[in-house]
């Protein structure tokens, strides 16, 4: 016969048993390094682009490209012990929209060809900014500029970035965004962070209905090469 004292003594070994299960499951185990961290990272993304419908109508342009579409990405950063974050970053999404207008194809009767319009902006990004770490979390915040790589295509031509003037706009786009990391063991970490760039898109973007915002969210994993 079992006592009022043995089943209060298994109950508590039990509580404890499920008490050190969930604390090892939560406590860290590896924590981020104090020295000069150096890693490189691959995630996939989220592109949010929304579209700029102020030249969508008949007959000018049946609809904008943008919306929401997958991507990926990749980099390189550099986290000096006093928390000061150096990166150099790469990241690409893909749009495809069939398009008619007389922005797209000319004057009557090429208005109402359909044509197929890419757009990737794919950005290589210099960023700095600041790491705050706590045990096995790292929160960075980072901002600087983008080089945008590819221009829109049409039917697989490239839409020269002009202005109605004929002035090119500066390849160079404002950048910011923060990353939050878990690590996993002394080298890897998951990431999941989000940019944000601001494209002051000519007025020859701006006829296919491509608007100057670009939101990107990812997520993927950081391994450390030093």
């Amino acid at each position: 016969m079992i006592s009022g004292g043995d089943r209060y003594d298994r109950r508590v070994k039990h509580w404890l048993i499920y008490a050190v299960t969930i604390a090892s499951w939560l406590l860290p185990h590896q924590s981020f390094a104090q020295d000069t961290d150096i890693g490189i990272s691959g995630v996939g993304l989220v592109s949010v682009q929304p579209v700029d419908d102020g030249y969508v109508g008949s007959p000018y342009l049946s609809e904008g490209i943008g919306g929401v579409a997958s991507g990926f990405g990749g980099g390189l950063s550099i986290v000096a012990p006093g928390g000061f974050v150096a990166a150099v970053e790469l990241s690409t999404a893909r749009y495809e929209q069939e398009q008619s207008g007389r922005l797209v194809g000319g004057p009557f009767p090429n208005d109402s060809v359909p044509h197929t319009t890419r757009l990737h902006d794919s950005l290589l990004s210099g960023l700095v900014g600041y790491a705050w770490s706590a045990r096995t979390t790292r929160m960075v915040i980072l901002g600087g500029l983008s080089a945008r790589l590819d221009e829109p295509t049409i039917d697989g031509e490239p839409r020269d970035p002009l202005d109605a003037e004929g002035e090119e706009r500066l390849p160079f786009v404002p950048t910011g965004g923060v990353d939050l990391l878990k690590s996993l063991n002394s080298r890897t970490a998951f990431i999941v962070g989000g940019r944000y760039c601001f494209v002051d898109r000519p007025e020859n973007h701006r006829y296919l209905g491509i608007g100057p915002h670009v939101l990107r969210v990812a997520a993927g994993i950081r391994v450390r090469i030093n």
